[in-house]
């Protein structure tokens, strides 16, 4: 990246200063507004107000990124939960004594014995399957309610 900035007639060149890390990092600052005085606490030595916006800047961003690390950890944390949510309802189910978890579509008993997540099938054909069933379901009721409206007249 070069220190010198040219546009058209304007030339700006940047200077970094250094200071060894003996001196005050001038991490604690006071602004007097109606000075216009940006003052260290530390070293009580007056800073610039552009260094210590850019300063302000630098520790925002870095803050910034921090926080969305924490988020993004965060919410792989629960996505990850919800998937240890459902396991530990089927095993719940699968413990208890007296019961016994069924299958939500063909309402049959599912045993921990019956081989459970052995064996998958593609999400395609199995939502393809759901969607035959409901419609043979449906049209199975229509044709039973036609024939008691047959039989009533």
């Amino acid at each position: 990246m070069s220190n010198v900035i040219q546009i058209e007639e304007m030339r700006l060149t940047r200077t970094r200063r250094s200071w060894s890390s003996t001196e005050c990092k001038h991490m604690h600052l006071s602004m007097d507004g109606e000075g216009d005085i940006v003052t260290c606490d530390d070293c009580k030595k007056q800073v610039s107000a552009f260094w210590a916006l850019q300063m302000l800047s630098e520790h925002y961003q870095k803050a910034f990124a921090k926080l969305q690390r924490k988020y993004d950890e965060q919410a792989s944390i629960e996505k990850k939960t919800l998937h240890l949510k459902a396991a530990q309802l089927v095993e719940a189910a699968w413990r208890s004594q007296t019961m016994v978890p069924i299958c939500p579509t063909c309402r049959e008993p599912i045993f921990a014995t019956d081989g459970f997540g052995r064996s998958q099938m593609s999400k395609e054909i199995a939502k393809r399957r759901r969607a035959e069933m409901a419609q043979a379901t449906s049209a199975t009721q229509s044709e039973a309610v036609k024939g008691t409206i047959d039989e009533n007249n």
